[in-house]
């Protein structure tokens, strides 16, 4: 009987410690650290560690050329960027606005600010990228780049 008491009063106490934990644990991680280490990966140019974030079913939103976005596997991503960052020297890239848009699964973007100049040319290209994310499997996944002009 004093058993069945003891348990009737500690469950809930229990509960109250260990289910915020357990919740935790389900929220996805800040999108701010997600978006600024896409920023440094912008930075140095790593297109392959860029799409290396890409989702399970390795298919990313890609927009680089203002053509339209165009839903391509990774190792196309990947060419395009190492495309684009051949015909650029970085000068900046810096995360900007970050926003959780909700869903199933939980859906949000960020943007990057990048200031970057052709190769042998002095003036410098200011530039958004928009960097589109989706939580999958305990993280953030990259879904979607398109760059802005």
């Amino acid at each position: 009987m004093k058993i069945v008491r003891l348990v009737s009063l500690f469950l809930p106490l229990i509960a109250l410690v260990l289910l915020p934990r357990a919740l935790a644990a389900q929220q996805p991680a800040p999108l701010e650290n997600f978006v600024a280490n896409i920023a440094r990966l912008w930075s140095r140019g790593d297109a392959d560690a860029i799409v290396a974030l890409a989702p399970e079913d390795g298919r990313i939103v890609l927009d680089l050329a203002g053509d339209g976005p165009g839903e391509v596997q990774e190792r196309h991503a990947s060419a395009a960027l190492r495309g684009l960052f051949a015909e650029r020297e970085n000068v900046s890239v810096r995360p900007r606005q970050v926003t959780i848009s909700g869903g199933s699964p939980v859906r949000g973007f960020g943007e990057l600010t990048w200031v970057a100049r052709p190769r042998g040319v002095s003036d410098t290209l200011s530039s958004i990228v928009y960097v589109g994310a989706v939580w999958e499997d305990g993280a953030w996944r990259l879904r979607e780049l398109r760059v802005l002009r």
